[in-house]
Parts: structure tokens; sequence; C-alpha cells
């Protein structure tokens, strides 16, 4: 592996290998501002295989997931499957899995809200997933935090604590048993200095530990308290100043938080004892020397590696622009020299792409590095060489805050869907990861299936030959052993 590269341990107190190993291998435990508004708005090479804005489904009708184009086929990829949350764009709102090809492996709609931050997590041992799921105007965030089981089955659902609103921005599980969350709160100040009013309105940034399941708030820190109005880039606006903007939380090897704040350009680590900022990286008050190519600006999702040594950061840029192109960057932290060194940026290509907010960067267990482009509709793997090795892109219009690729086991509660449609019998089972092929039952009558030869899983949706003369089918899900998973009810053409 390479010096001063390495990934993140994906829950502090795990072990990465813990963490992957519980959430995608073995057997998975089944268990009962002004500027943006969401919602509106491959061997090696590139692969040309364009398909439609929006995906459907016989046997799901429900389902109408964005389709997603594989720009460059997967080749020395890290394992696991991809995890994203359109925002925006034709299709569906919602929580989304894709494998390697760009197919759907799982689609929870949310509609008409829309869900962010979607990703796999431990709750007490356990794989789930969890995700923000609501509405936002203004780049602040107004809904609740999700927990699903490895069955797809809710086991919570909670919002911030203390009566605060939920913002949409971070939402992590802590090996302790709490979850890491953001919130705002507004506060009347003299902004004349940036070019505001006496009283003016400003939203200050919230950051919460709460205990689970009861949302008791352990932990709470207000940005209003530590970090001045002058470290702000941004101006107050017309109906406030949101001068701070905390947009990821990270919990580092020392129990204490790295927070990002777009507007001040800057990552802070705060003590959970002393509530005190320890240091700034970025900024106009940084801690650091900034070495040539670490100025980050209006940055998302910053979170540490080696031991605090690395820190992974997607720098936008943008809005208003002030560098060429978007860019994910790993930096290295010198804390006896205090100096910040570029270690390797990651660009887009062809073209220089500019995303105008969200995006994050997801350091792999291969040393890979997978950015999602946040505003800019697209998600990229690079090894660690910068050369890209899969590239895919959301309809025109679609957006996504953070992309991930973990490995993943779902075994759905709810059985398989059959449809028949035409002399043809749709399969499908939404979630599951092991099922490598479909047997077919069918009859003339509900009380007289018969199985027929078994056929491959192809897709999110199997197509299987209807015998002639047969009206009633079943589909059996099966797995590479051939072993029966799950069965559908009859189904009648």
């Amino acid at each position: 592996m390479r010096a001063g590269h390495e990934p993140s341990v994906a829950a502090e107190g795990w072990t990465r290998g813990e963490f992957l190993r519980r959430l995608g291998g073995g057997a998975a435990v089944v268990l009962g501002s002004s500027w943006w508004r969401i919602g509106e708005a491959a061997g090696a090479g590139p692969l040309s295989t364009k398909v439609g804005a929006v995906q459907h489904f016989r046997s799901r009708r429900d389902l109408r997931p964005p389709a997603i184009t594989v720009l460059h086929r997967a080749q020395d990829t890290s394992d696991g499957l991809l995890f994203l949350a359109p925002s925006s764009g034709p299709g569906q709102r919602g929580v989304l899995i894709l494998d390697e090809a760009g197919k759907v492996v799982y689609f929870k709609p949310t509609t008409p809200n829309t869900a962010m931050n979607f990703r796999p997590a431990l709750y007490r041992g356990k794989p789930v997933l969890t995700w923000w799921e609501g509405h936002a105007e203004a780049g602040l965030g107004v809904g609740t935090h999700v927990i699903l089981a490895a069955s797809y089955r809710e086991i919570a659902r909670f919002t911030a604590g203390g009566g605060r609103q939920s913002d949409l921005h971070e939402f992590v599980l802590t090996p302790h048993g709490t979850a890491l969350v953001t919130s705002y709160e507004t506060r009347y100040l003299d902004t004349r200095p940036w070019g505001g009013e006496s009283a003016g309105k400003v939203i200050g940034g919230v950051v919460q530990e709460l205990d689970l399941p009861s949302g008791r708030v352990l932990f709470e820190w207000r940005s209003l308290d530590h970090v001045g109005l002058d470290e702000s880039y941004q101006s107050p606006g017309r109906n406030f100043f949101d001068y701070f903007h905390v947009n990821s939380i990270e919990l580092d090897g020392e129990g204490d938080l790295i927070v990002s704040a777009r507007n001040t350009w800057a990552v802070y680590k705060i003590s959970r004892k002393t509530h005190e900022i320890v240091w700034r990286l970025g900024g106009k008050k940084s801690d650091f020397k900034m070495g040539k190519g670490t100025v980050f600006a209006w940055q998302h999702d910053a979170r540490i590696h080696k031991g605090g040594r690395v820190i992974s950061v997607f720098d936008d840029a943008s809005f208003p622009q002030v560098e060429p192109q978007s860019r994910g960057l790993l930096i290295g932290l010198d804390y006896e020299q205090k100096t910040a060194t570029l270690i390797q940026k990651f660009t887009h290509r062809p073209g220089r792409l500019i995303s105008k907010f969200m995006g994050n960067v997801q350091v792999l267990d291969n040393d890979n590095v997978l950015v999602g482009w946040g505003g800019a509709p697209f998600v990229t793997e690079f090894a660690p060489d910068g050369s890209i090795v899969f590239d895919a892109k959301l309809p025109e219009g679609g957006q996504n805050y953070r992309a991930f690729r973990f490995p993943w086991v779902g075994r759905p509660a709810r059985p398989p869907r059959a449809a028949i449609v035409s002399g043809q019998v749709y399969a499908t089972w939404n979630g599951a990861t092991e099922v490598s092929s479909w047997q077919l039952w069918s009859g003339r009558t509900a009380g007289s299936l018969t199985p027929v030869e078994a056929v491959p899983r192809r897709d999110f949706e199997t197509v299987i030959d209807l015998p002639r003369g047969d009206r009633f089918a079943a589909v059996t899900a099966l797995d590479a052993a051939g072993n029966p998973l799950g069965s559908s009810a009859t189904v009648r053409a």
C-alpha cells in the first residue's frame, strides 16, 4: 500500500476489515441556502451504452428509478455495490443500490420526499442501511433519519434532538450505538460589517451526538459559540446569513470530531470534552500552512485516514467558482511542522467538471478512490495513480449528494414478485443479492404448477418464457448452489 494513503476506518472503533466482514461477508443478519433547492433543478476504455432516462419493470410497476449510463466499464475496482440517492432529474426520488453494470439491485422510492446520504453501516454490530429523508430549501433540510435492517424492514426513524430540525448533511452511526447528525439554529446579530443589517438573521451550524434509540442529546456543538462571522466567505443574503454551513462530521481516533464547513472553506477538529476547536485546516485562520494544490473552497465531506495524518476532501471550488474544476483531494497533515501537503488529486475527464454543490470522496479498501460529483451527475472510481477504472452518469438534470461503494448482503423479508405479460413471466426480488437463477413453476390451473427448467438471473427483472397453454405461474429464487431463497405468489395471465 502506498505510504500516506490508507483507507479510512468506516466507523471508528472497528477495524476496516471487521466492518466490511460484518457488512458484506458471510451470513448477513436478517432483522424484523438560496443557492440550491433539492428536487428542482468496462473492459478498459469507454462503453457506449445509452439507456432511457427512467427504468420501468413489469413485475414492479411501482418502481421508476432513474437509469444510470455506464461510461467506463468497471475494471480493477474495489469490491462492493454502489449506493446512491438521486435527488433530482427524471424518475422517482429514493435510495438506490447498483451493480458494476449500473443495473438496479435495490430501489426504495421516497417521493415526494428526497433521500440523501444513503449508505451501509453497522448498528449494534449488525448490517443496516441509513439515510436522511425529507425536503430542503436554501441548502437546509427538514426531515428524519432512517435505519433499515438487512431485510429492508425499517427499525428506526428519528429527528435531531432538543426540538431542532434534522438537517440533510450528515448522519453517521458510531460503534457506541450513537448517531452523529447535523442541525442548525437562528440568531439575530449585527451583520453590517459584512453588508447586512444591525439585527441580521444568522444561521449557525449545530453538531449533535444522539443516543439510540432514545434520541437523547449526548453532545451538542454550536458554531456561533466558537467560529466568528469574519471567517465566512459567504455574504448575508436577502433573507439570512448562512455563514458556516456544516456539511460533514467524522469521529476521529482520539474520540474528537472532524467537522467541515462549506462557507468558511475550513475543516475543524473539535474536542468532544471541551467543545473547543483544536485546529483549523484551510479557511482564513488555518493552523496549517497550506501547500501547493491543497487550498479548497466550498468543500464537502472531510474524512480522516491513517491515524489523522491524511484527510480526504471534496473540493467543489464553485458557486461562486474559484477554480477551473472540482477535485477530490488527499492531503497529508504534518502536526509537528503544521503543514498540509497534497498527496493526490482526482479530476474528472474529459473536460473540466464543476460541481456547484454536494459531493464526496471515499477511500476504498483496495486503495482506489470513489468520487461522487454531487451537483454534477457523475460517479467515478479512480486507481491510486488517478486513472479512471469506473465512470457512470445519471440522466440529464440528475444530482446525488454522496456516492459510496460497499459490500452488502440483502435478504428481503418480503417475497419475490412475478407478473405474466404477453406469454412471458417477469421475475424480481427487490434487494436480494444472492439470487443466481429463477425456477419457474407453471400450469393450466393454480393447483397444477410444475417446475420448468431454471434460468439464470439476468437483470433486476428476469424474463422467462411461459410454456404454451399455461396460464398460471410462480417463481422461486435460487442461490448459486441451487438452494431456494424465496418464492412468489402464484399469478395468472
